[in-house]
């Protein structure tokens, strides 16, 4: 279905030559930053400073540590990178250190520890009365770094619309072999394990370990495309599950400790989201719905604040938060269960959420995509209220025993959790990974909960697996955001249905040539995210309001310049 989704709404099979009106008006809007950054870049030259312009205040903060759709994000979103998608990261430091907010909070939970089910009695988190976090804010970006960074993305824009939308480099076709893609995923995870091994803090659900997790699902999921490998199919959705997974373990996480629910917190989130897939769908003059990862973890994450804004009182009160859950049940089983519901209940939104697939409703890929995983967020909702459990239980299983009977009940006790988890991962892999994809996407939403639950569980049973990580992994974890959406047009091209070819007849040089730029391009987009992010939404609300009069002046003046070059 999907394939067949992406064959239909491609408009850009063929190279297109003339611009929109949208397209001009970016170009214009670069021009104009890039005048700036050339003036600026001259006063700098003649007063001798020249590139201190690029230097960043507080260079001592790395900024790269992001925020989880997810995302999460974030997030995802992803990502989960709160910054970050959703998605998606974990912080391992303790609760006596301060909070950056440039880290996700995907497992921000973790600063609790166990010490706080012995401050709360109603719950085991820690209460903020009691154990204050003191928050660090990001680095200061000055106004030439910024502009720095977006002479960068305007160059990175136009390489976007060079190669997906008129297409000045040749197109190929995908070709799978199941041997060559076996192959190249056990070549990489061989290297990832074999040189890229490095210890981290003992957490459960560390920010490494969910950077690496979020990493080589990226790969699979890139790599799917990349080699039209169908048969993974149903293995693409549960890395998917596992993303939104991330959005409502990560974003309840950081609402549950740091209870700030201001509007810069949700503006930041936002743009952590949406500001790279705006750009790149006006820059290709796609649909936002094309990108979905980005829509479900920004209605996701949505729905977490939603969540734990309203009646915020009753978040620390352990009946009133049963009442909440089911709540939140009640009105998602309404909406995604319920044949019909979703379309009529998202249409006001078909601005934005709504895309032209061929099949009568222009709703249909939204609430096809969101009803797939509609049930992970609120299970990663779930395992955050209850993180603090699990986390006494390992704590318990990995003391010191006082005699030869303790030790032997926790090692039983250690041992029926891990037979246990295998045996229902096999069941299921057995039971449901082997039907074809549109018989496996009715049982997805619900099954793809327990391959989540076995993987956490088997990737946190002993201290050593928790103790180390694959940085490779966790690298690319950090900017999974960004290779979802460069890997539609500077990876492969045509909504995902053919390769973008440097080298041609070359297929396998060509595969690493691509997948060099791709990467470094990605890179570069995290961090150009992150210094807007960080100079465009200061916490300073004048400011704010002059950022946000300045871009949305720069861009109107510039779409009406457009408009006028049309008549």
């Amino acid at each position: 279905m999907a394939e067949q989704a992406a064959a239909e709404v491609d408009l850009h099979a063929v190279p297109q030559y003339q611009p929109t009106h949208i397209q001009l008006a970016l170009l214009l809007s670069y021009a104009t930053v890039l005048t700036v950054w050339l003036f600026r870049l001259a006063l700098s030259v003649s007063n001798g400073k020249f590139f201190t312009r690029c230097r960043v205040k507080h260079p001592s903060v790395n900024h790269t540590n992001h925020v989880t759709l997810d995302i999460q994000q974030q997030n995802s979103g992803i990502s989960a990178a709160v910054e970050n998608e959703p998605l998606l990261n974990s912080s391992n430091e303790s609760h006596e250190h301060p909070v950056s907010l440039e880290e996700d909070p995907g497992t921000v939970l973790h600063r609790g520890d166990v010490t706080a089910s012995k401050q709360n009695k109603h719950h085991p988190a820690r209460e903020h009365k009691n154990n204050e976090v003191k928050v660090q804010g990001p680095p200061e970006v000055t106004f030439d770094k910024c502009i720095w960074s977006l002479v960068l993305f305007g160059s990175i824009m136009i390489y976007f619309y060079l190669c997906d939308y008129r297409k000045i480099f040749p197109q190929g076709e995908r070709h799978y072999s199941r041997d060559s893609f076996l192959f190249l995923v056990f070549l990489f995870f061989l290297v990832a394990l074999g040189f890229t091994i490095k210890p981290n803090t003992d957490k459960i659900l560390n920010r490494e370990q969910t950077e690496e997790w979020k990493g080589w699902m990226q790969v699979m999921f890139v790599w799917y495309h990349y080699f039209k490998a169908k048969e993974w199919y149903n293995w693409i959705r549960i890395y998917i599950a596992c993303y939104v997974w991330m959005t409502g373990f990560g974003n309840f996480s950081f609402f549950w400790i740091r209870s700030d629910y201001s509007m810069w917190r949700m503006l930041k989130m936002l743009f952590r989201l949406n500001f790279l897939v705006v750009f790149v769908a006006m820059t290709t003059n796609n649909a936002y719905m094309l990108y979905y990862i980005c829509a479900m973890h920004t209605y996701w994450f949505l729905s977490v604040y939603v969540f734990m804004r309203v009646l915020k009182s009753w978040n620390r009160d352990r009946n009133l938060m049963a009442v909440k859950f089911v709540a939140y049940a009640i009105f998602n089983a309404l909406i995604f269960e319920i044949p019909g519901a979703s379309q009529l209940v998202f249409r006001p939104f078909q601005f934005v959420l709504g895309l032209e697939d061929n099949t009568g409703d222009i709703m249909h890929e939204w609430s096809f995509r969101a009803g797939l995983d509609h049930w992970a967020c609120f299970f990663g909702m779930l395992c955050a209220y209850n993180y603090p459990h699990f986390e006494a239980l390992m704590l318990y299983l990995e003391t010191k025993s006082i005699n030869r009977n303790e030790y032997f009940k926790k090692l039983c006790i250690r041992l029926l959790m891990g037979i246990v988890c295998l045996a229902l991962g096999i069941t299921w892999y057995f039971l449901f990974m082997q039907k074809d994809k549109f018989e496996y996407n009715a049982t997805h939403p619900y099954t793809s909960l327990l391959a989540i639950f076995v993987y956490i569980i088997l990737r946190n049973i002993h201290p050593v697996l928790r103790s180390y990580h694959l940085h490779m992994f966790a690298w690319l974890g950090k900017i999974t955001l960004e290779t979802y959406l460069s890997q539609l047009h500077i990876y492969l091209l045509s909504n995902a249905r053919t390769l973008l070819v440097f080298l041609d007849g070359y297929p396998l040089l060509n595969f690493s040539l691509a997948t060099i730029t791709y990467l470094a391009v990605s890179h570069t987009l995290f961090n150009i995210t992150n210094d807007c992010s960080n100079y465009f939404l200061p916490k300073d609300d004048t400011r704010l309001m002059i950022n946000i009069t300045c871009v949305v002046s720069v861009f109107v003046l510039s779409y009406l310049a457009a408009f006028a070059w049309f008549l």
